[in-house]
């Protein structure tokens, strides 16, 4: 082989780099997948196509892992044909042949420099316009095309080390996702860029990173200013438009078998279906095709050899979930509220009481800022208030407001009952300015009680804790504790001075089943017996029971 002998590093890099690289392009992939799907709106909607790729990456570094040596030619070889075995959507099945071309540029060497990494990159270009039956500009065609140019103009003049090519090819696929709505009426239309140049954007992003050693963990997702400005949302006039076309059936297969010809497919395959994708070898084909009625293509498919990994799905309903979704996000309210929670019963309560954002915590009930300001902005309102439901929560979420790029507010609900009394103060038809004062002053209506297990031995406020005691907590003060369930339940909402004409609402957690609940609330009844006891699904982990007294 050539190349073995020439230094390595910047200028030059081998097939662990190659595969360590992708590795992490994947790991980029998988966080920025749900962006990339949001922006799925061509040709079709058949599926996701960040979803997509992410399973086409899945399958690249499978391969990848047990390549036969660590050469760059290995490498890039055991990819390509990984891609070919895994891809998904037209998406997957165009990067696939992006990297057989890829793989066709770096047969014959260890490593690889700038100059045959912008020739693979090149062959990558010609491999996927070749398996397109018609081309459309603005699409991740386009996009690869090029950073095929660019990476070819590095390799020819200044740096022309493999990272400077690599550099100069991500620069040239962000600037190209950025022009796709001028390229591609649909898209301006829609108000998004092309999803599968933006998710080719990622990969060679991710990539980067580990060749530079970057271990910066955010991407900027954002394009370039266009000249000429474009819509943020899909438009109502495109979703009443596409509602018209008939999408039919997404239908993708594998056809094993000798001496196959993916341009005679292909050709065959356009008589028979729309937005034809066929690409392979001698050996396996995969084909991607769009038809009414996917029998004659099976047919087709079936006399040329053995079917594999046949999958049908019917884009007619996906389009229609599609524009619901798109729908419901162009209904923005002016003001949204965003309750973090804990318990799938508790979600689903705050949902049904009008919580346009809802934040599943884990046990600890502790997400970081970042993840606020990402459901911040997530929320569809122009304004958002935050219900943290937790004291260790408050803080952060005042932090994440001031980090947010739209107008947050936070009502410092220390519990979820807190939250709970909180939102049914919220009116939706009035400003954050108006709600604050009532939503805030509300906290103070409710008290909350807990009941948890002890984890240690403990000495509070006079009452001693005993190692898996249950521990009684009013209002997050420890009131009383004991080895039986049901006698510190009682103990605690003796409490509470419950007067007559309370309402109780007692939660169930996810260690109590529904009978133990009922039997708690007819206890609570019985001691209780002029309030009216009301018994709720929280599913809270750790907590046994919380309740709210009012």
């Amino acid at each position: 082989m050539k190349g073995g002998d020439v230094e390595k590093g910047r200028e030059r890099l081998d097939g662990v780099e190659l595969k360590n690289a992708f590795t992490l392009a994947t790991r980029f992939l998988e966080k920025y997948k749900d962006t990339i799907n949001a922006l799925n709106v061509f040709p079709v909607p058949d599926g996701d196509t960040g979803t997509n790729l992410l399973l086409t990456m899945h399958s690249v570094n499978q391969e990848a892992a047990i390549a036969p040596d660590s050469s760059a030619e290995s490498v890039a070889a055991a990819m390509a044909r990984g891609a070919l075995l895994g891809a998904r959507g037209n998406s997957g099945v165009i990067l696939s042949q992006f990297l057989q071309g890829l793989a066709r540029g770096l047969k014959g060497f260890d490593s690889f420099g700038g100059k045959e990494l912008a020739q693979g990159l090149e062959l990558g270009n010609q491999a996927a316009y070749r398996a397109v039956s018609r081309p459309v500009e603005g699409t991740m065609l386009t996009v690869i095309r090029e950073l095929a140019k660019a990476a070819q103009r590095q390799a020819e003049g200044g740096d022309g080390g493999a990272v400077a090519v690599w550099e100069s090819a991500l620069k040239a696929a962000r600037e190209a996702v950025s022009r796709t709505p001028l390229q591609l009426p649909v898209l301006k239309e829609a108000g998004v860029v092309d999803a599968g140049g933006q998710g080719m954007a990622v990969i060679l992003e991710g990539a980067l990173r580990f060749l530079q050693e970057d271990s910066r963990e955010e991407m900027d997702l954002s394009q370039p200013v266009l000249e000429e400005p474009f819509q943020v949302s899909v438009s109502e006039t495109f979703l009443a438009a596409a509602e018209e076309e008939l999408y039919g059936y997404c239908t993708q297969f594998l056809i094993k078998g000798l001496g196959l010809d993916a341009d005679d497919i292909r050709e065959r395959m356009n008589a028979l279906a729309d937005s034809v994708v066929v690409v392979g070898d001698e050996d396996l084909i995969k084909a991607h095709v769009h038809t009414d009625d996917p029998g004659p293509v099976l047919s087709l498919a079936v006399s040329l050899g053995s079917l594999g990994q046949v999958s049908i799905e019917n884009i007619d309903e996906q389009h229609r979930e599609f524009a619901a979704r798109h729908r419901e996000e162009r209904e923005r309210k002016v003001v949204g509220v965003l309750a973090v929670t804990w318990g799938e019963g508790f979600a689903k309560v705050f949902e049904s009481l009008g919580a346009v954002g809802i934040v599943r915590t884990g046990t600890t009930m502790n997400p970081s800022a970042r993840e606020l300001v990402d459901c911040i902005h997530r929320v569809a309102a122009e304004e958002v208030i935050i219900l943290p439901n937790n004291p260790n929560v408050i803080p952060v979420a005042e932090q994440a407001t001031s980090l947010a790029r739209k107008p947050a507010h936070v009502v410092p609900s220390r519990t979820l009952p807190q939250g709970i009394a909180s939102l049914l103060a919220f009116n939706p038809e009035e400003s954050a300015g108006e709600n604050l004062p009532g939503m805030e002053s509300s906290l103070d209506t409710v008290h909350t009680l807990a009941i948890t297990r002890a984890v240690r031995p403990s000495s509070v406020g006079g009452v001693q804790v005993r190692k898996g005691d249950y521990v009684g907590l009013l209002d997050d003060d420890l009131e009383c504790a004991g080895r039986s369930l049901h006698k510190v339940l009682s103990k605690l909402f003796g409490k509470t001075r419950l007067g007559s004409g309370g309402l109780v609402t007692l939660y169930w957690g996810d260690s109590i089943n529904e009978a133990q609940a009922k039997r708690a609330a007819r206890q609570i009844q019985k001691d209780h017996p002029n309030v009216e006891v009301e018994l709720i699904w929280g599913g809270q982990p750790l907590y046994q029971y919380i309740a709210s007294v009012e």
